[in-house]
């Protein structure tokens, strides 16, 4: 069974566009009109990485605000009520928040664990990647961890929505910042996951008030 989280479906197309469901269609369409103009592809042509998420963003947000208008875009807002609940982190997010493993580690492991019916600590502890008193700690902390839901992770959701990193990304940033206090985005950054200049766009974008989610 995969330690992958498979919920960036479900993210809300308002999520995406920043707005509350139910802003009026003027408002929608002027921020639409707006982000698409703050990811145009011209804007990020000096960084390969910003270009690339920079195009993957302008995509979601197109489709976010198609799904808007079609009127399609409520029937996901039960699915977003359920991913924001509280929910401890899986092993594997736990090992890379904490530096014991990589994520391309995590991710090899998990592909393997498709392959044979083991557990994915077992898998880790077989490629040498861990010990057996690391993954007994571990497994008792996982326990003991439950991670926030809506307020701290609604620009994971976002980012998420807009195709720009994993559930399992944001999952770890959230258990990285309980001992850093760093902020979900800096972390991501520091990561390498999201290009600083993609963030800041995100961020800098503004949103009526009275759309504001």
């Amino acid at each position: 069974m995969t330690q992958m989280y498979a919920h960036e479906e479900a993210v809300s197309p308002w999520v995406v566009l920043g707005l509350k469901p139910g802003c009026p269609e003027p408002e929608v369409k002027n921020v639409y009109d707006r982000l698409l103009a703050a990811f145009a592809e011209e804007n990020f042509m000096e960084s390969p990485q910003s270009w690339v998420q920079a195009h993957q963003a302008y995509m979601a947000i197109d489709n976010a605000f198609d799904s808007i208008v079609d009127g399609t875009a409520d029937d996901s807002i039960e699915e977003l009520r359920a991913l924001t609940d509280e929910l401890p982190p899986k092993l594997g997010q736990l090992l890379v928040a904490s530096g014991t493993i990589s994520l391309a580690e995590l991710e090899a492991a998990l592909k393997e664990q498709e392959k044979i019916d083991l557990p994915l600590g077992e898998i880790l502890k077989n490629a040498s990647l861990v010990t057996q008193m690391e993954l007994d700690n571990f497994l008792l902390n996982q326990k003991l961890i439950k991670l926030p839901g809506d307020s701290p992770y609604h620009i994971g959701q976002r980012l998420i929505g807009l195709g720009l990193v994993t559930e399992d990304m944001v999952r770890i940033a959230l258990v990285e910042q309980r001992t850093s206090g760093k902020s979900i985005g800096r972390i991501l950054v520091e990561r390498g996951w999201i290009a600083q200049e993609i963030l800041d766009t995100l961020l800098d974008a503004e949103v009526p008030d009275c759309c504001r989610d």
